[in-house]
């Protein structure tokens, strides 16, 4: 048999992909990041998680995504029901403006706008040579 012989259709991945997550398993997020004319746009997919439990950080030169999950408080001497989940990262490149970046959830996605900083149009300056 030859490999295009063989046909699954998207619906039969996205049953495949629920089965997995009922059964203990978890849906991978999906995150991309795309440079456009202004800014660059983080695009993350998270399959089965609230919106409302997300949570978008900047550390240093990480844009870090979280969302948390609710534990058992029963045992822990901790002052919340709630630990943070690490989703991933993406790395934040020199030219964005770190003080203007937003995120918004919208038709399932969680879309992060980091618009460029004044250094995305390169910077030049002649030095002058002491003699």
């Amino acid at each position: 048999m030859r490999f295009n012989d063989f046909h699954i259709s998207k619906e039969v991945l996205r049953k495949v992909d629920v089965m997995n997550t009922l059964n203990g398993g978890i849906s991978k997020p999906t995150v991309l990041m795309l440079k456009e004319e202004k800014r660059y746009l983080v695009k993350a997919r998270l399959p089965g998680v609230d919106p409302e439990k997300m949570r978008v950080e900047v550390r240093n030169d990480k844009l870090f995504l979280f969302h948390d999950i609710a534990v058992d408080n029963t045992y822990l001497y901790a002052e919340t029901d709630q630990i943070p989940f690490n989703i991933g990262y993406v790395l934040i490149p020199f030219d964005v403006n770190i003080k203007k970046i937003k995120a918004q959830f919208e038709d399932k996605e969680l879309l992060i706008s980091m618009p460029f900083n004044e250094l995305a149009g390169g910077y030049k300056r002649n030095i002058d040579i002491e003699k």
